[in-house]
């Protein structure tokens, strides 16, 4: 009996080293073989052509049968001295031990293959399919807004922004390309606007959401950050030509419709001397619509007496916007396009409406241009810009 245990320990350990080489080294590739092996009855199978993964499945396997066939020729011979064993008295005394061995033989065999599998399930008789490899982890899309980038080509780590930034702080002066990432699932998508004066104006330079990496000049002190609205629902904007919202002074309103439906560009863009005060018309060339009173209209033709014969409702260039009422979610850009700017920028003068000094949002009573001025800038804007937003 201790012979046959001294046997099924061999066999164990034998198999246990093996099953853990295996375990280590079933990774590993490159290794062939240099002589074709028999397949075996579970179907492992090696040939010149195997790796070092196939030979060590292979011999996995060939260890597990061989010791389960010494488990069932061990049960056989105990069998035949069992039955012999009335001729013979000690042949069942042997019997026995030789049925017990195999038994435990068994259960050792059973165990080992049950942890060496546990551990690797393909080193299983019954799996012979290759290792699956692991899969990439999916690649998760960037998080929407607005990136800022050193570089000029939108490499390298951006700074990521999603609301105003009225002083870009250790970025100042140092953006030289932005790139806008929207969210398509969640329908996020952002604008924003690049100024050289803190608190969002001066020089000025409007972002094209669409661009992949938007190339900017390195002057930019502040950032208008804004979520886009391509439904927007609110009122529209009214431009007075007198402080405080006053209408006896002349007005016209610029409704969400012009706004919402204002073409490819999806904001709303106009030259001022294109605008007059004429209240809801914001189109029309009747004196009758014009908001301004009479003797305050301009004079479009006087007669030989110096006497004006016939007037015009005034535009809205210049200083004659004085004071803005924005009824919704909106952000007005006060624009001032230099005889050398270029159409997509940078602008010679930009100022952002609702500013941060308008606790209310609702728009300034009165417009100050005594800063514009000190800049010895032109002060006098020639373009408006509207755009919805998802907040102003």
């Amino acid at each position: 009996m201790k012979k046959i245990h001294k046997k099924f320990l061999a066999v164990f350990f034998i198999v246990f080293f093996i099953g853990i080489a295996g375990f280590f080294y079933l990774p590993a590739k490159g290794v062939t073989l240099e002589v074709e092996y028999p397949k075996l009855q579970t179907g492992a199978t090696v040939t010149s052509s195997s790796d070092l993964t196939q030979y060590l499945k292979y011999v996995f396997d060939f260890g597990i049968s061989i010791g389960f066939l010494l488990v069932f020729l061990s049960l056989t011979w105990a069998g035949v001295l069992y039955l012999v064993s009335p001729a013979s008295p000690e042949a069942v005394a042997k019997a026995r031990d030789r049925a017990g061995g195999a038994i435990s033989g068994l259960l050792i065999l059973a165990l080992l293959y049950l942890i060496i599998t546990t551990i690797n399930p393909q080193l299983n008789v019954f799996n012979l399919d290759p290792l699956e490899p692991i899969p990439p982890a999916p690649e998760q899309p960037p998080e929407a807004g607005v990136y800022f980038y050193n570089s000029t080509d939108c490499s390298g780590t951006g700074d990521l922004n999603t609301s105003n930034a009225d002083d870009l702080g250790g970025l100042k002066n140092k953006i030289n390309s932005v790139k806008i990432v929207p969210n398509d699932a969640t329908d996020t998508y952002y604008v924003s606007v690049l100024y050289d004066v803190f608190n969002r104006w001066g020089k000025c330079q409007y972002i094209n959401p669409n661009a992949d990496c938007f190339p900017v000049a390195p002057f930019s002190a502040s950032a208008s950050i804004h979520k886009y609205d391509f439904n927007p629902d609110g009122e529209g904007v009214y431009l007075y030509r007198k402080s405080f919202f006053n209408e006896n002074g002349g007005w016209v309103k610029i409704s969400n419709s012009l706004i919402k439906n204002s073409g490819s560009e999806e904001m709303y863009v106009e030259g001022l001397n294109n605008l007059k005060f004429t209240g809801n018309s914001t189109n029309s060339s009747n004196i009758d619509d014009c908001t301004v009173p009479k003797d305050e209209q301009a004079c479009e033709k006087y007669d030989k007496n110096g006497i004006c014969a016939e007037k015009t409702c005034p535009d809205l260039s210049g200083e004659n916007i004085s004071s803005i009422k924005i009824s919704g979610d909106y952000i007005v850009l006060l624009i001032y396009f230099g005889p050398s700017d270029e159409s997509e920028g940078t602008w010679t003068y930009c100022q952002e409406f609702p500013t941060k000094d308008d606790a209310n949002k609702e728009g300034p009573n009165q417009i100050k241009w005594e800063p514009i001025r000190n800049t010895g800038q032109t002060p006098d804007p020639n373009y408006i810009m509207i755009i919805p937003v998802v907040e102003k």
